[in-house]
């Protein structure tokens, strides 16, 4: 219990020696070693993780978390082969649950074998309906399959539970525009009209404060997951505010009187994602990136706002000079979903001290600045509360 209660905190090391300790005193506690094998996943240690999820499954044959926990394992090593026919015999014995479908499903999704990965998710469904995230990873795969009709269907059931998610709006749009139902996808996602760029009012002093601050942050590191993160070349923080500094506080509160202004200005619309979704109170969730020459954001949308925003301190002078290269692209899908026939981005300019707010839901991304230096820009997320 107290490896657990450092895990949810963060405490990695500690968490790690306790789930040891647990185990050295109960050698068939399966569940501690289930609870070690993850966390070794999770640390990048996937040889020693299958070895802990396997004491577990010596311990308590058939044991469902230590399968799946071994399916993980197997995957992050890359043996695809071994953790599919793992799911799939896991699948087979606990026919009451659906997490092994829905495993499977995902492992077959990233595999790029959609028709297989959405026959994994309708059987989740079978065994147990109603699903929100089944019903959004089988939107995906659908889109991905070319199957848009039955994609909007997952889309509409998620939401009409009322429910919320980024991801699930985005491929509701996507499905439209591939339907040809444009007018539809734009009332939810039109970039022409739902970026909103602001230039907050700052000391001249500011932007260098803020960008020295992002540079010297603890948190700033070059080791990020490219599954987790849009970054393509260069650095990145974790939460701003988990050490925050008089420039940074000052960020926060420009952030936020530029979007309890906006929230004033936009209109009110039953039904609408953004416009029937104004909250009354949220939370900020704040981080930067520093991208090298050459470096630049995948398309992506940030899956837990509501609201979104990029905020430049400064700019190198070459994104002036090489027409888009640097500039920030918003409406083409990411994560390999497929592109509307004829579609076009709509890029706008950065300039030094703007910010630009748009729907979370909104697919965004840069395009690589070949030349010059380094480029930093501050990320931000309002979370409604």
């Amino acid at each position: 219990m107290l490896g657990l209660i450092a895990r949810r905190a963060g405490h990695t090391e500690p968490a790690l020696e306790l789930f040891r300790k647990a185990v050295a005193v109960a050698p068939r506690y399966a569940e501690a070693w289930v609870n070690l094998g993850r966390l070794l996943v999770e640390t990048g240690n996937a040889d020693d993780g299958k070895q802990a999820f396997q004491k577990a499954l010596d311990a308590r044959p058939g044991y469902l978390p230590a399968e799946l926990g071994q399916a993980q394992a197997l995957k992050a090593s890359g043996d695809f082969a071994a953790a599919r026919s793992l799911l799939e015999s896991a699948a087979d014995n606990h026919p009451e649950v659906s997490t092994p479908c829905f495993d499977l499903g995902n492992l077959l999704q990233e595999q790029g074998q959609f028709q297989a990965s959405i026959d994994a998710y309708t059987e989740c469904l079978v065994r147990h309906p109603g699903q929100n995230p089944v019903l959004s990873n089988r939107a995906a795969a659908m889109l991905k399959a070319g199957q848009p009709q039955s994609a909007l269907a997952d889309a509409e059931a998620y939401l009409a539970t009322g429910a919320r998610s980024a991801n699930v709006t985005a491929y509701r749009v996507l499905a439209l525009q591939l339907l040809g139902r444009a007018d539809e996808a734009k009332a939810w996602a039109n970039p022409e009209t739902m970026v909103y760029p602001h230039t907050p009012i700052a000391p001249a002093s500011f932007a260098k404060a803020l960008e020295a601050d992002i540079r010297a942050h603890p948190t700033l590191t070059e080791q990020w997951d490219p599954s987790r993160r849009a970054a393509r070349g260069g650095k990145v923080t974790a939460e701003l505010m988990s050490h925050p500094t008089p420039a940074i506080e000052s960020f926060i509160r420009l952030i936020r009187t530029a979007v309890d202004g906006l929230i004033t200005q936009l209109p009110s619309e039953t039904g609408h994602p953004i416009f029937d979704a104004k909250p009354d109170g949220y939370n900020l969730t704040v981080w930067a990136n520093i991208l090298a020459p050459g470096g630049h954001q995948a398309s992506h949308i940030h899956n837990l706002g509501w609201l979104s925003g990029v905020y430049y301190p400064d700019l190198p002078p070459e994104i002036d000079e090489n027409g888009h290269q640097g500039w920030i692209a918003f409406g083409e899908p990411g994560y390999g979903l497929p592109m509307p026939d004829g579609f076009q981005p709509m890029f706008r300019k950065p300039e030094a001290g703007m910010m630009f707010l748009f729907p979370s839901y909104m697919w965004h991304h840069t395009v690589p600045l070949e030349t010059g230096a380094e480029r930093v820009s501050v990320a931000f997320d309002i979370v409604p509360i």
